[in-house]
């Protein structure tokens, strides 16, 4: 067998002498690299360094609260939709209108949210809209007063 190596194989060599079995050629036209100067990515607060390709959403608006249920105790919350949210969470407080608001439901899909039996308790609602995961809107300004009463009527709106 004369010597050679039928196993070895001997390199192939592209059109301009490289070695190399992939070539990748990236032409920027003129409009297109005016285009690419335009475009600049944002960052947003709590994004982790991910690109932002939209603007935070805009808060909720018309955020009201009613008594669906007396006897259950339950309270309904709607809010008019936002462009681009896909999920919104609700917030409730039970001190007053400016106290400290606690998440009471996230992923909501809808434009409303029913709570379960709450507790004897004034309440007033915020709602934020969220884009994907990361871009949340400021919280909506915070509903009416409603209570819930532990003796009839257990639901009131002043």
């Amino acid at each position: 067998m004369g010597g050679a190596n039928p196993s070895r194989r001997r390199a192939t060599r592209g059109p301009l002498g490289l070695s190399s079995a992939v070539l990748i050629i990236v032409l920027l036209t003129p409009a297109a690299s005016a285009w690419a100067s335009n475009w600049a990515p944002a960052l947003g607060a709590g994004s982790k360094a991910e690109a932002q390709a939209l603007a935070a959403p805009s808060a909720p608006a018309g955020v009201s609260a009613a008594c669906v249920s007396p006897s259950l105790k339950e309270i309904t919350v709607t809010w008019a939709a936002v462009a681009n949210a896909s999920t919104y969470t609700v917030y409730d407080s039970t001190t007053s209108a400016g106290g400290t608001y606690a998440s009471k439901a996230t992923g909501v899909t809808g434009t409303s949210w029913t709570s379960t039996s709450l507790a004897a308790n004034n309440f007033w609602f915020e709602v934020a809209a969220y884009v994907g995961t990361k871009w949340v809107s400021a919280k909506s300004a915070p509903s009416g007063e409603t209570t819930i009463a532990s003796s009839a009527p257990q639901c009131t709106q002043p």
